[in-house]
Parts: C-alpha cells; sequence; structure tokens
C-alpha cells in the first residue's frame, strides 16, 4: 500500500478519527482538571468534537464527495449514503444529548470525563457499525456500542435502580449478541464469505436457484435479528427498554432513545440492503415470507408498546414503550422492498430525532427541578412553566402523528407506503391475499396511532388540568432556547427534500 492509498483510506473514516482523538483528550484533560469543572470542561470538549466531526461530513457532501459507495480498509467499510446519514443522525442526536447531560444535575458528583469519553465511545462504535460491510467490522462497532452503552446506563452507581438498569441491559445484551453471532457464523458458511453484502446476495442467489432451503436463509436472519432487533427495542427483544429507560440518568435515556436504536436500524438496512439492490431477488423475498415477517414483527411491536404505554405512571417508563411503538412504525417501512419504503424510514428516523429528544429534554429540565419522572410531580406544569409545556404538547402531539406537525408527515408516508403496496399486489381490482395483508396492517398501524394519542394526551392533560404542584419553576433562557430549536423542525420540517434527494442509496 503507497502513502498516497493510506492518506485516502485514512481520510474516509476522518470523522472517526476526530472523535477517537476527542475521546483521548477528555481522558487526559479530565484528570488534570478539579471536580467542580469537570463537567462543564469535558463536556464542552465533547461536544466540540461532535461538532467538528458534524462539520466534516457536513462539508463533504456540499464538495459531493460522499455521494457514492466507496470500500475502504480491505473493503472492510463502506462509504455510502446509508453510512453517511447514519453518521450525521448519531452526531447530531449525540451533540444534543452532551448538551443536556452538561444541564442535568442526575450524574453529579462523579468525574464527568468518564461519562462523555463512553458517550464518544459509544458514537465511534454506532459509526463503524453503520459503515461495516465485514462480519468482523461489524461485530467491533456493535460490541464497542454495547459495552458503552451498558456503562453508561448504569453510571449512577449508588443508585440502585441505575445500578440494576445497567446490569439488566449487559446480560440481555450479551445473550443476544451471542445469538447474533451464531447467526453470522451460518451466514459465513453459506455465503463464503466475510463480506455482509457479497455473503448475503450469495446465500438469496443459492435460495433463488434452489440450491440451499429458503428456511435455511430465513433462520440465519432470525438469529442476526435477535442481536439487532435488541437495539431496536423490538418485539420479542424488547424486555430490557422500560426498565433501563426508567433507571438510566435521563439523558443517557434519550442517547439510548436515538443513538443505540439508530444504531440498530442501520445495522439492520447493512443486512438487508443486498435483497433491496438486487431486484431480481423480489419474488425469493416472498416466496421467503420476509414481507410478512416484518410484518408481523412490526404489528406486535406498535401495538405491544402502545397498549403497555397506557399503563405507565411514569414518564420516562411511558417514553420507553412509546420508542418501542416507534419501532414497529419504522419497521413498516421493511415490508415493502423499494426507494419509496427507505425513502419513507430516513424521513421518519430526521423527525423521529427531534421529537423525542425535545420530550426528553423537557422531562430533564422537569426532573431538575422537581426530584423525580413520575406523572403526579407534572400537575400544573403549564402554569408554572408555560413555554416548556407548549414545547412538550408539539412534541407529544407530533409523537402521536397529528398535523400540522411533520410526525403527521413521517407516518402519512410509512402508511402511503404500505397501502400503496397493497394496491399493487390486487389483480385486476381483486384483493388477493397479500393485498388483504398489507391494508390489515395498514389498519393496525392507524389503529395504534389512535390508541397512541390517549396517553400522550394524559400527559398534557396532567400539565393543564390537574392542580399545580409547584409554582415558579423558573424556566431559564437556555432551557426555553433550546425546547424552541428542537419544536421548529417539528412544525418546519412538513417536506424536507433535501435530505430525501441528498441521501439516496438506492440510486
Amino acid at each position: 500500500m503507497t502513502l498516497l492509498d493510506l492518506w485516502r483510506q485514512t481520510d474516509a473514516i476522518f470523522p472517526e478519527l476526530v472523535l477517537a482523538v476527542t475521546l483521548c483528550a477528555i481522558i487526559i484533560i479530565d484528570m488534570m482538571t478539579p471536580l467542580s469543572q469537570t463537567k462543564r470542561r469535558a463536556g464542552s470538549i465533547a461536544f466540540a468534537g461532535l461538532l467538528a466531526a458534524f462539520v466534516v461530513i457536513a462539508m463533504r457532501l456540499e464538495n459531493g464527495r460522499e455521494v457514492y459507495r466507496s470500500l475502504t480498509f480491505g473493503q472492510m467499510l463502506s462509504h455510502d449514503q446509508l453510512s453517511t446519514f447514519f453518521r450525521l443522525i448519531f452526531l447530531l442526536g449525540a451533540g444534543l444529548t452532551v448538551l443536556f447531560s452538561m444541564r442535568s444535575r442526575e450524574t453529579d458528583g462523579y468525574r464527568q470525563g468518564e461519562y462523555f469519553s463512553l458517550m464518544l465511545g459509544s458514537v465511534l462504535g454506532a459509526m463503524l457499525l453503520a459503515a461495516s460491510d465485514n462480519i468482523v467490522m461489524f461485530m467491533i462497532g456493535f460490541e464497542t456500542l454495547s459495552i458503552c452503552c451498558y456503562v453508561l446506563a448504569g453510571f449512577s452507581k449508588h443508585d440502585k435502580v441505575s445500578a440494576e438498569a445497567g446490569l439488566k441491559y449487559m446480560i440481555y445484551g450479551a445473550v443476544t449478541s451471542g445469538i447474533m453471532l451464531f447467526g453470522f457464523s451460518y451466514l459465513y458458511g453459506l455465503g463464503g464469505t466475510l463480506s455482509i453484502s457479497g455473503a448475503v446476495t450469495s446465500m438469496a442467489t443459492q435460495a433463488a436457484q434452489g440450491q440451499i432451503s429458503g428456511w435455511m436463509v430465513f433462520m440465519t436472519l432470525a438469529f442476526i435479528l435477535t442481536g439487532i432487533g435488541f437495539k431496536m427495542a423490538m418485539v420479542p427483544f424488547h424486555f430490557w427498554c422500560p426498565d433501563v429507560y426508567q433507571g438510566a440518568p435521563t439523558p443517557v435515556t434519550a442517547f439510548l432513545a436515538i443513538v443505540s436504536k439508530a444504531a440498530g436500524f442501520a445495522a439492520l438496512l447493512r443486512v438487508m440492503l443486498p435483497f433491496f439492490q438486487v431486484t431480481s431477488l423480489g419474488s425469493t423475498l416472498s416466496e421467503m415470507g420476509l414481507p410478512i415477517f416484518f410484518g408481523l414483527l412490526s404489528m406486535a411491536t406498535m401495538t405491544l408498546g402502545n397498549l403497555v404505554a397506557l399503563r405507565q405512571t411514569d414518564v420516562k417508563r411511558l417514553l420507553a414503550y412509546s420508542s418501542i411503538a416507534h419501532a414497529g412504525y419504522l419497521l413498516m417501512g421493511l415490508t415493502v422492498y423499494n426507494h419509496d419504503s427507505l425513502e419513507a424510514i430516513f424521513f421518519y428516523f430526521f423527525i423521529y430525532l427531534f421529537m423525542t429528544l425535545g420530550a426528553f429534554w423537557v422531562v430533564v429540565v422537569l426532573v431538575n427541578r422537581l426530584g423525580g419522572a413520575d406523572m403526579s410531580r407534572f400537575k400544573g406544569i403549564a402554569y408554572s412553566a408555560p413555554f416548556l409545556f407548549a414545547a412538550m404538547f408539539v412534541f407529544l402531539i407530533s409523537l402521536t402523528g397529528l398535523p400540522p406537525t411533520a410526525g403527521f408527515v413521517g407516518k402519512f408516508m410509512l402508511f402511503k407506503v404500505v397501502m400503496s403496496a397493497g394496491v399493487a399486489h390486487m389483480a385486476n381490482g381483486v384483493i388477493t391475499p397479500m393485498a388483504a395483508f398489507y391494508f390489515i396492517f395498514a389498519l393496525v398501524g392507524m389503529l395504534n396511532s389512535v390508541v397512541s394519542l390517549y396517553y400522550y394526551m394524559n400527559i398534557a392533560r396532567i400539565m393543564v388540568f390537574d392542580k399545580p404542584g409547584e409554582t415558579g419553576l423558573n424556566e431559564s433562557g437556555f432551557d426555553r432556547a433550546l425546547a424552541g430549536m428542537l419544536a421548529i423542525p417539528v412544525l418546519g420540517l412538513l417536506y424536507f427534500t433535501p435530505v430525501l434527494d441528498l441521501i439516496n442509496i438506492t440510486r
């Protein structure tokens, strides 16, 4: 390898190198910083590093340098539109949660250098995971993300609930990772290569030609989906989510809801993209029942998440089940293998970032002021903190999927994709079994959105109509500014076509 080749490959992972250098700088500077100043200093360095990496990727997009697919480091990393989109999501979500962490009191009393370095380590693992086209690199990125998240979930080590959350997360995560690795061993055996795209394409082609059983392909993907589904908080691998979301510090909960979930979806798309991109395998997908498989997973995930959320009295736990339900909505796009479905998933994820982080930001502020996240503490917030209530109301109606928010457009795009697939499967105006499945699927999604309206609006009802428990919460200018900054995209990004045009992974 020449120096020029080495430079080109190093240049491809320059954002990741920025994060790695920032992570090391935080650890070193934290050791020389008094405990009273460690949060401000470590948080500022972490935010600066995330911002620098974000700017690097944004500048490359502006110059057209990250539009087409390229493989680096022995074809282990794929720098394409998929990895670029999710890298931006990771950096944006992590940058905002760093700001949350700097304002939160839940991690006070600890050396923050460890906290922020773990957060950057998680982002680094997520970015490598999203770009991995090699089974070994995939597992390295996956476990780097996972181990850092396990420690973050139990970071408040003197809090028994937080310690329990971290332990549960680690044990469940270790088991599902092992099952996923078992699935990858089958993928390697069937595909004959460590390249994920090459192995999946080879495996599906063999299935299409009748050389291997479709059930073998199906079971291989099911094993792999165990670990990925755990990261996505998808039923039946969701059991860790409520306890961890409730026990972890609120900024960590927000981080898991965005970065960890996005990393799971990036990993899933990385495995499934060969199916999307090889159009001749469309009949093979149907024969293996993958659309129905993902449809059933989607319906189970959104239904369980919404129904169990109805009975929650802790806002963080409620948002955990809400996160499970939204994983179900996002899975709707995977029942249809075309450009429109991927576009709908990307758009919804972009909006999900703002509305979820916005809701968690309001929770962070209120937990700081009120000392807990149970709903009884949120009574009368509309009068004691009117601006925060207004922002929270915007986030709640967007999470429900009501107009005039971008959440409505996101859900509409997903439902449209499913309905269009149902119409496409009709034969001369006659509803075929597959068309009926898509129509029923869309109906289940709409009914779930109606169910979610109850528990989201119940939070708003408590904030408005119940007798105030606190008066004069003294909203700071920063609290209002950040809440407003997150609410503006939720209201304004009804048709954010530049993102969709830029991140077009099917061309």
